[in-house]
Protein backbone atom coordinates (compact mmCIF):
# COMPACT_ATOMS: atom_id res chain seq x y z
CA UNK A 1 0.00 0.00 0.00
CA UNK A 2 1.43 3.44 -1.00
CA UNK A 3 1.78 5.57 1.90
CA UNK A 4 3.25 9.20 3.05
CA UNK A 5 5.42 9.43 5.60
CA UNK A 6 7.19 11.94 7.64
CA UNK A 7 9.64 11.82 10.42
CA UNK A 8 11.00 13.30 13.31
CA UNK A 9 13.54 12.50 15.89
CA UNK A 10 14.96 13.54 19.36
CA UNK A 11 17.36 12.04 21.82
CA UNK A 12 16.31 10.82 24.97
CA UNK A 13 18.40 10.17 27.69
CA UNK A 14 16.26 7.32 29.41
CA UNK A 15 15.44 3.90 28.63
CA UNK A 16 13.32 1.66 26.25
CA UNK A 17 11.85 0.20 29.37
CA UNK A 18 10.74 4.00 30.73
CA UNK A 19 9.02 4.73 26.89
CA UNK A 20 7.10 1.52 26.76
CA UNK A 21 6.01 2.63 29.67
CA UNK A 22 4.29 5.82 28.61
CA UNK A 23 3.53 4.37 25.06
CA UNK A 24 1.29 1.10 26.63
CA UNK A 25 -1.20 3.46 28.18
CA UNK A 26 -2.14 5.35 25.13
CA UNK A 27 -5.18 6.75 27.12
CA UNK A 28 -2.22 9.13 29.21
CA UNK A 29 0.07 10.50 26.31
CA UNK A 30 -2.96 10.41 23.08
CA UNK A 31 -4.34 13.62 24.74
CA UNK A 32 -1.13 15.58 24.18
CA UNK A 33 -0.79 14.27 20.47
CA UNK A 34 -1.40 17.56 18.18
CA UNK A 35 -4.79 17.33 16.48
CA UNK A 36 -6.44 15.22 18.96
CA UNK A 37 -9.76 15.49 19.66
CA UNK A 38 -11.15 12.50 21.64
CA UNK A 39 -10.35 9.08 22.88
CA UNK A 40 -13.45 6.39 24.00
CA UNK A 41 -12.69 2.84 24.41
CA UNK A 42 -10.68 1.99 21.35
CA UNK A 43 -11.81 4.49 19.44
CA UNK A 44 -9.92 8.07 18.45
CA UNK A 45 -10.86 10.85 16.67
CA UNK A 46 -8.44 13.58 15.48
CA UNK A 47 -9.54 16.83 14.14
CA UNK A 48 -6.72 18.22 11.54
CA UNK A 49 -6.89 22.74 10.77
CA UNK A 50 -6.55 24.15 7.48
CA UNK A 51 -7.12 20.96 5.86
CA UNK A 52 -9.28 21.28 2.48
CA UNK A 53 -12.47 20.64 4.18
CA UNK A 54 -11.61 21.17 7.87
CA UNK A 55 -13.38 17.79 9.26
CA UNK A 56 -12.05 14.94 11.59
CA UNK A 57 -11.13 12.16 11.19
CA UNK A 58 -12.22 8.56 13.34
CA UNK A 59 -10.24 5.78 13.93
CA UNK A 60 -10.35 2.21 15.49
CA UNK A 61 -6.67 2.21 17.42
CA UNK A 62 -4.58 -0.74 17.49
CA UNK A 63 -1.30 -1.17 19.53
CA UNK A 64 1.76 -3.24 18.57
CA UNK A 65 4.87 -3.82 20.41
CA UNK A 66 7.89 -5.20 19.49
CA UNK A 67 11.19 -5.64 19.91
CA UNK A 68 12.82 -1.68 20.66
CA UNK A 69 9.54 -0.28 18.92
CA UNK A 70 5.94 -0.07 19.25
CA UNK A 71 3.15 1.27 16.32
CA UNK A 72 -0.05 2.85 16.98
CA UNK A 73 -2.14 1.52 14.03
CA UNK A 74 -5.51 3.97 13.57
CA UNK A 75 -7.66 2.47 11.12
CA UNK A 76 -10.35 4.49 9.52
CA UNK A 77 -13.23 5.15 6.87
CA UNK A 78 -11.00 7.60 4.89
CA UNK A 79 -7.93 5.74 5.42
CA UNK A 80 -5.22 4.19 7.53
CA UNK A 81 -2.99 6.34 10.24
CA UNK A 82 0.37 4.52 11.45
CA UNK A 83 3.15 5.82 13.92
CA UNK A 84 6.09 4.15 14.46
CA UNK A 85 8.27 4.61 17.68
CA UNK A 86 11.47 3.10 17.12
CA UNK A 87 14.38 3.58 19.52
CA UNK A 88 17.95 3.57 18.19
CA UNK A 89 20.61 3.92 20.78
CA UNK A 90 19.26 6.82 22.57
CA UNK A 91 17.06 8.27 19.99
CA UNK A 92 13.91 8.19 19.16
CA UNK A 93 12.76 8.13 15.83
CA UNK A 94 8.26 8.62 15.16
CA UNK A 95 7.08 7.90 11.60
CA UNK A 96 3.30 9.11 10.66
CA UNK A 97 2.35 7.53 7.86
CA UNK A 98 -0.86 7.86 6.31
CA UNK A 99 -2.82 5.81 3.07
CA UNK A 100 -5.98 7.11 2.24
CA UNK A 101 -8.25 9.83 1.37
CA UNK A 102 -6.20 13.48 0.32
CA UNK A 103 -2.76 11.75 0.72
CA UNK A 104 -1.15 14.10 -1.61
CA UNK A 105 -1.84 17.09 0.73
CA UNK A 106 -1.12 15.54 4.05
CA UNK A 107 2.58 15.88 3.93
CA UNK A 108 2.55 19.26 6.61
CA UNK A 109 0.07 17.63 8.90
CA UNK A 110 2.32 14.24 8.96
CA UNK A 111 5.31 16.57 9.35
CA UNK A 112 3.37 18.38 12.26
CA UNK A 113 1.94 15.19 13.60
CA UNK A 114 5.81 13.46 13.79
CA UNK A 115 7.21 16.49 15.49
CA UNK A 116 4.60 16.86 17.88
CA UNK A 117 4.21 13.43 19.02
CA UNK A 118 8.35 13.39 19.45
CA UNK A 119 8.30 16.15 21.75
CA UNK A 120 5.59 15.21 23.72
CA UNK A 121 6.46 11.70 24.67
CA UNK A 122 10.11 13.26 24.97
CA UNK A 123 8.36 15.54 27.67
CA UNK A 124 6.51 13.18 29.40
CA UNK A 125 9.27 10.55 29.58
CA UNK A 126 11.19 13.37 31.86
CA UNK A 127 8.21 13.24 33.43
CA UNK A 128 8.89 9.43 35.15
CA UNK A 129 12.22 10.86 36.70
CA UNK A 130 10.29 13.69 38.46
CA UNK A 131 10.53 13.99 42.47
CA UNK A 132 7.27 12.02 43.16
CA UNK A 133 7.89 9.06 45.81
CA UNK A 134 4.41 7.54 45.53
CA UNK A 135 1.62 8.78 43.34
CA UNK A 136 -1.11 6.03 43.04
CA UNK A 137 -4.57 7.64 41.54
CA UNK A 138 -5.11 10.66 43.67
CA UNK A 139 -2.66 10.69 46.14
CA UNK A 140 1.09 10.77 47.24
CA UNK A 141 4.03 12.16 48.17
CA UNK A 142 6.55 14.78 46.94
CA UNK A 143 10.21 15.39 48.30
CA UNK A 144 12.07 18.84 47.74
CA UNK A 145 10.41 20.45 44.69
CA UNK A 146 12.07 22.52 42.64
CA UNK A 147 11.61 25.02 39.75
CA UNK A 148 13.71 22.54 37.44
CA UNK A 149 11.58 19.49 38.98
CA UNK A 150 8.06 20.51 39.10
CA UNK A 151 7.14 21.11 35.50
CA UNK A 152 7.96 16.85 35.42
CA UNK A 153 5.70 17.00 38.37
CA UNK A 154 2.91 18.09 36.70
CA UNK A 155 2.89 16.48 33.58
CA UNK A 156 3.36 13.18 35.48
CA UNK A 157 0.11 14.16 37.56
CA UNK A 158 -1.24 14.51 33.83
CA UNK A 159 -0.11 10.85 33.30
CA UNK A 160 -2.65 10.01 35.28
CA UNK A 161 -5.60 12.41 35.53
CA UNK A 162 -5.60 13.74 31.69
CA UNK A 163 -6.23 16.99 30.58
CA UNK A 164 -8.41 18.71 33.70
CA UNK A 165 -7.20 18.55 36.86
CA UNK A 166 -6.64 20.43 40.22
CA UNK A 167 -3.30 19.13 42.31
CA UNK A 168 -3.11 20.28 45.41
CA UNK A 169 -0.46 20.46 48.20
CA UNK A 170 0.40 20.30 51.70
CA UNK A 171 3.85 20.41 53.67
CA UNK A 172 4.45 20.27 57.43
CA UNK A 173 5.25 23.58 57.48
CA UNK A 174 1.46 24.51 56.69
CA UNK A 175 2.92 25.74 53.09
CA UNK A 176 -0.15 25.19 50.53
CA UNK A 177 0.40 25.02 46.82
CA UNK A 178 -2.21 24.20 44.28
CA UNK A 179 -2.17 23.80 40.36
CA UNK A 180 -4.88 24.39 38.09
CA UNK A 181 -5.12 22.82 34.41
CA UNK A 182 -7.40 23.07 31.83
CA UNK A 183 -7.27 21.41 28.42
CA UNK A 184 -3.67 20.34 28.68
CA UNK A 185 -3.10 23.89 29.70
CA UNK A 186 -1.41 24.97 32.98
CA UNK A 187 -3.97 27.79 34.51
CA UNK A 188 -3.12 28.93 37.52
CA UNK A 189 -0.66 28.26 40.24
CA UNK A 190 -1.54 29.12 43.92
CA UNK A 191 1.06 29.05 46.88
CA UNK A 192 0.44 30.14 50.29
CA UNK A 193 3.36 30.43 53.02
CA UNK A 194 2.83 31.57 55.94
CA UNK A 195 1.02 35.25 55.66
CA UNK A 196 2.29 35.40 52.22
CA UNK A 197 0.50 33.80 49.08
CA UNK A 198 1.07 34.46 45.06
CA UNK A 199 -0.76 33.36 42.63
CA UNK A 200 0.37 33.01 38.89
CA UNK A 201 -1.77 33.03 35.83
CA UNK A 202 -0.98 31.87 32.91
CA UNK A 203 -2.31 29.35 30.03
CA UNK A 204 0.80 27.34 28.55
CA UNK A 205 0.47 23.69 27.10
CA UNK A 206 2.22 21.44 30.05
CA UNK A 207 4.42 19.63 27.57
CA UNK A 208 6.33 23.08 26.93
CA UNK A 209 6.21 23.93 31.11
CA UNK A 210 9.91 25.01 31.98
CA UNK A 211 11.52 26.25 35.11
CA UNK A 212 11.46 29.87 34.69
CA UNK A 213 7.15 29.93 35.91
CA UNK A 214 7.73 28.40 39.28
CA UNK A 215 11.12 30.60 40.30
CA UNK A 216 10.69 32.09 43.65
CA UNK A 217 8.08 29.91 45.05
CA UNK A 218 8.81 28.44 48.19
CA UNK A 219 8.93 24.59 46.56
CA UNK A 220 11.78 22.94 48.45
CA UNK A 221 9.66 20.86 50.77
CA UNK A 222 8.06 17.76 51.34
CA UNK A 223 4.34 17.82 50.05
CA UNK A 224 1.17 15.62 50.06
CA UNK A 225 -0.55 15.96 47.04
CA UNK A 226 -3.44 15.01 46.04
CA UNK A 227 -5.19 15.50 42.15
CA UNK A 228 -8.72 15.50 41.17
CA UNK A 229 -10.17 15.95 38.02
CA UNK A 230 -12.36 18.53 36.84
Amino acid sequence: MKMKSKSFEVELPYSWETLLLILSEPEKTLPFFPYFEKFEGNRVKFKVPRFIFNFGYEFELDVGIGKDEVIYTFTGDRGILTVRFKMEGNRLKVTASWAGFGETFMGKPLENFARGIAEAIKEFCSSMACPVVKFNGKEGEVEHITPETAPALVRRVAMEMGKDFILRGWSEDGTYLSIKVVDGNLKEIHVKHGLKESTVETDIPIVELDSELFKGLPLDRKFKIKAKRI
